[in-house]
């Protein structure tokens, strides 16, 4: 068990390293165009930072045929994501980062509906008066459903991202060309990938080690470890002052995350993803507290984006704490 751990904390050693590479070219190609930051971050970064959750989500499910893992790691990313916002907006809460920040509500409104699309099955199970392992053929024609809904959403997040207006106050000039810039971001992404691709199967190997169930373990270590580029980008951009790009690599992140599991659900041709939910009954109840929370928190930072700006850092600081709040409730109760 040490050495998978220590294999474990090498490889995340490596991303972290890999992503803040990436992200400070990220900062130097957003000086050099008049794109939106918003877009920059929740496409381009955040394609980047959440590839190891595609490449995780894909390797557990097609190689090593743990679907639980896939779900454990996307969603748990997707609460592990908010948290780092939190914590950076609570480290960094001299910068009153959610007061400077001039886009996000309309791609964190899409990311809300996409919770409620994915809670969708589980309340369908409830009006039929289901058991979670007694779906019948409607419940899983539902799932198929879903998957293709996601992805059209998804399409509309990014049109809603190109949308949000461009940073007119960027300052700092890179003195590196667009095409050097690209190239050095394309390496570092590179390394951030294969990294990922290590990580999956050492976590598999903790998870069977630790006796820890797929989508806990999917949720912790491996929703942990694809979250680090979160984490790193998120850091080193606020510290940049570059709001926008911080915010929209956390939100882009969260949709691209979900749009993964669609689209495992439908390249994964053995079977539909989703009946592992109703073979599971612990699998189904962690998702479903997952999701519920990731819901909650969306609700949560939408708040934050929407309401009055104030410079009272306790009233400020409050969204945040509630997101850290919900985190050590999950924790507690999936223990």
């Amino acid at each position: 068990m040490g050495i998978t751990i220590i294999q474990y904390l090498a490889l995340a050693t490596i991303t972290i390293y890999a992503t803040i590479r990436a992200s400070y070219f990220v900062d130097e190609l957003d000086k050099k165009t008049k794109i939106s930051g918003a877009l920059i971050g929740g496409v381009l970064l955040a394609t980047v930072t959440s590839l190891p959750e595609f490449i995780t989500s894909i390797t557990s499910t097609v190689i090593l045929d743990s679907p639980g893992l896939a779900f454990g790691n996307v969603f748990g990313s997707n609460m592990f994501n908010l948290l780092i916002l939190a914590l950076a907006d609570l480290f960094f809460i001299k910068h009153l980062f959610f007061n400077k920040t001039k886009t996000g509500v309309k791609t964190n409104s899409l990311i809300i509906f996409m919770y409620m699309i994915f809670l969708l099955p589980f309340l369908l199970s409830k009006i039929s008066n289901l058991g979670y392992g007694n779906f019948d053929i409607r419940i899983g024609i539902a799932f198929s459903a879903i998957s293709v809904l996601i992805i059209i959403v998804y399409f509309f997040t990014v049109k809603a991202m190109s949308e949000e207006l461009p940073d007119l106050e960027k300052t700092g000039e890179s003195r590196r060309s667009k095409k050097e810039i690209l190239i050095k971001f394309s390496l570092w992404a590179v390394v951030v990938i294969i990294a990922s691709y290590f990580i999956t199967v050492v976590t598999d190997r903790l998870a069977v080690e630790l006796s820890l169930s797929t989508s806990f373990a999917g949720a912790i270590f491996l929703g942990v470890a694809t979250s680090l580029p979160e984490f790193t980008a998120v850091f080193t951009l606020i510290k940049l002052k570059n709001y926008d790009v911080a915010l929209g690599n956390i939100l882009g992140s969260n949709i691209f995350n979900m749009t993964i599991i669609s689209v495992v659900d439908i390249i994964n041709v053995r079977r539909n993803i989703f009946e592992v939910l109703t073979e599971d009954v612990d699998l189904g109840k962690n998702v479903s507290l997952l999701l519920i929370l990731g819901f909650v928190n969306s609700i949560i930072v939408l708040v934050a984006l929407k309401r009055r700006k104030t410079e009272n850092r306790i009233l400020y600081a409050l969204p945040s704490v509630l997101i850290v709040a919900s985190y050590l409730i999950y924790i507690a109760f999936s223990v």
